[in-house]
């Protein structure tokens, strides 16, 4: 866990004064970032603040998509808007932004009621993004083209038997989904990395936020935001295999609102193997080609299994 750029307090209420955002009594660091260095900020307000310079993310996509869905009611924690509209300005020469602190905590273990009521924002984006957010729109910054180099490059330093499992899926899931569009299931925009820790839960067990878009998309198959959030939020205690349970409660949140089409429910199987390919690769070049000295590599190996499990449903 990493924060990469030092800011001083004098620093950043230089950065705030300049923006009209007030002024931090203190400043401090959350050591649990992987891409970007986030700080808590105390203002002299008496409320709170979090700080984020953005390291190995884009703010432009996440932070307007974000916006966006706030717009319509979604709890999606956008950050602040300066007097001249901006919501980010470099800091030391990184991208920043500045965003509400929310009273909560992510939930290692969900209970079933905060497992639906995740399913239910996927169901209300599902319902609202596609309509209200059609104009945003932004690659994948994980999308095929990087599937496929990322394939490649891991080549040189896998064994055989892992290499040749990587590219086995690799080859079924572009088959599978490739050319773009050839599977017929509902698109718009995903957050594309909703793992708990990414969602705030208020005292009362309610969701509050969720934050960190930063691999967010547009035109996307919704599903596949579903299918990652059923591999780590619906998993069975001490094993990768789906509960059914959870599982359940997910798909009776997100189905509520936005029920299942007949092409969604025939890919749903081959989506959820492309969420865990997709954590598998990302692990596994983090694991042996880190792009530098100072990131938090997560171990690759729980989404092999998970996609090993995945591929005999």
């Amino acid at each position: 866990m990493t924060v990469w750029t030092t800011v001083s307090l004098q620093e950043v209420n230089q950065w705030l004064a300049a923006r009209g955002l007030g002024k931090a009594a203190a400043i401090t660091p959350i050591e649990e970032g992987v891409e970007d260095s986030i700080y808590r900020l105390q203002l002299t307000d008496g409320s709170g603040a979090c700080l984020r310079l953005f390291e190995r993310t884009e703010p432009q996509g996440p932070l307007e998509i974000a916006a966006c869905l706030a717009a319509y009611g979604l709890p999606t924690c956008p950050p602040f808007a300066d007097k001249q509209g901006r919501l980010w300005t470099p800091l030391k020469d990184k991208p920043a932004a500045v965003y509400p602190w929310i009273d909560g905590a992510w939930v290692p273990e969900p209970s079933l009621m905060q497992i639906e009521a995740i399913g239910a924002f996927l169901g209300q984006i599902a319902a609202a993004g596609p309509k209200h957010c059609a104009n945003w729109v932004r690659e994948n910054p994980r999308g095929w083209d990087w599937m496929a180099a990322t394939a490649k490059a891991l080549a040189a330093v896998l064994d055989a038997e892992t290499q040749n499992e990587l590219e086995s899926e690799v080859s079924a899931q572009l088959a599978y989904w490739q050319p773009d569009g050839k599977i017929d299931v509902p698109r718009g925009p995903i957050h594309a990395d909703l793992f708990r820790n990414n969602a705030l839960f208020d005292k009362e067990g309610k969701l509050a936020a969720v934050f960190d878009w930063g691999f967010c998309a547009s035109g996307f198959p919704l599903i596949f935001d579903l299918a990652i959030v059923a591999n780590d939020w619906c998993l069975q205690k001490g094993t990768y295999a789906l509960d059914k349970e959870r599982l359940d409660a997910l798909l009776r949140g997100r189905c509520g609102l936005a029920p299942f089409t007949e092409s969604e429910n025939a890919a749903w199987g081959m989506a959820l193997r492309w969420a865990a390919l997709r954590f598998w690769l990302s692990r596994l070049y983090d694991w042996h080609l880190p792009r530098d000295t100072c990131g938090h590599a997560h171990d690759p190996k729980p989404f092999q299994e998970i996609l090993r499990e995945r591929k005999k449903m």
